[in-house]
């Protein structure tokens, strides 16, 4: 949700882009018939803020790495899907009461502008309204800057990228979750390298999140600072841990880690119930945090729910090529960038 050109419905196959601070990941997806097949993944490592809190700080170091990526994974297409990271976007919803004979597109813009806090000419809008009961409907709508996706557009023009849609990230997954599990109320945990994001979702979408500023950056620089490493070895023992000394430095500073996190997902928890009135029924972890050994038995522990591993399950298929082997760490780190390449195939 929020820019979908429309031009390449018909397509065939599509690349999906994942933007961290951490690194790129894209993937690629085709349909064939009605299977949804995942043709080829890549990721490649960024260097030092060259993406800031979702917004690329430095293009030149992103082409260098975006086009590493086209290197090594040979995509089919040159049709990209990118999102947006939640925190440079807006969404809500909002009650909507329309008088027939009103200009409904023009009531919901207003209704809209009353709510954001940008200046209406300075954004781009998109929306799905919901009819709740006679002349009363609810707004699903997000905004995103225009200088920023105006700059993405840029930007892959340049590498002979041809830009499909630009969408939030939040909508994405929650599109893509609802398409293989089901519509539900859900939490989804994303943990990332400088940030985790709490992704609140319920049967018509996504409702609620929020950034924690914690992520495995945290246990990266402190295994190197307590076992005196470099961060590159850091890297290393970071979800291997040895069987001595380290080993247990390192499950300390895992267990102060997920105790700061923890507390903070529950406050994510306590603000989504008292806004919501309602709970989710289940969580799902992603992200490089969900390598993090023991981390769904903890959280299942603390927060007295069910917290599942995600999985693409039998409604995604992978083409003959494709390593096996590696569909399980796919399951953890690929999510935003399969979802999407796929958002075509799901809609």
């Amino acid at each position: 949700m929020i820019i979908s050109f429309g031009l390449f419905g018909g397509r065939r196959g599509f690349l999906g882009l994942d933007i961290g601070s951490y690194s790129l990941k894209l993937a690629e997806a085709y349909q064939k018939g009605s299977s949804i097949i995942i043709n080829g993944f890549s990721q490649t490592r960024l260097p030092p803020e060259t993406v800031v809190d979702g917004v690329i700080k430095d293009e030149e170091k992103f082409i260098k790495a975006f086009k590493s990526l086209l290197e090594n994974l040979k995509p089919k297409s040159r049709v990209l899907n990118v999102g947006l990271y939640a925190y440079t976007t807006f969404y809500d919803r909002i009650p909507l009461g329309f008088v027939e004979g009103e200009d409904f597109n023009q009531a919901v813009l207003s209704e809209i502008e009353s709510f954001v806090p940008f200046d209406i000419n300075d954004i781009y809008v998109d929306y799905v309204p919901v009819l709740k009961e006679k002349e009363k409907y609810e707004i699903i709508f997000a905004t995103a800057k225009k200088e920023q996706v105006d700059n993405l557009l840029e930007l892959f023009s340049r590498i002979n990228i041809t830009v499909n849609a630009i969408d939030v990230d939040v909508f994405a997954i929650s599109n893509f979750f609802e398409f293989l599990y089901g519509p539900n109320t859900r939490l989804i945990i994303d943990i990332g390298f400088s940030k985790t994001l709490t992704i609140f979702t319920d049967k018509m979408g996504p409702l609620f999140s929020r950034e924690i500023t914690y992520g495995l950056s945290y246990v990266l620089r402190n295994i190197a600072q307590e076992l005196e490493i470099s961060l590159e070895e850091a890297e290393k023992l970071q979800f291997y841990i040895p069987d001595d000394e380290r080993g247990y430095t390192i499950k300390e500073i895992y267990t102060e880690f997920l105790r700061n996190l923890i507390e903070e997902i529950e406050n994510s928890f306590n603000i989504f119930k008292s806004k919501y009135y309602i709970s989710p029924e289940e969580v799902f972890v992603i992200g490089g945090g969900a390598n993090i050994p023991g981390v769904f038995k903890f959280l299942k522990e603390k927060l007295k729910i069910d917290v599942k591993e995600f999985s693409l399950g039998s409604k995604i298929a992978f083409s003959k090529d494709f390593d096996r082997e590696y569909i399980p760490h796919l399951n953890k780190i690929g999510v935003i960038s399969i979802a999407q390449a796929v958002r075509e195939f799901i809609a």
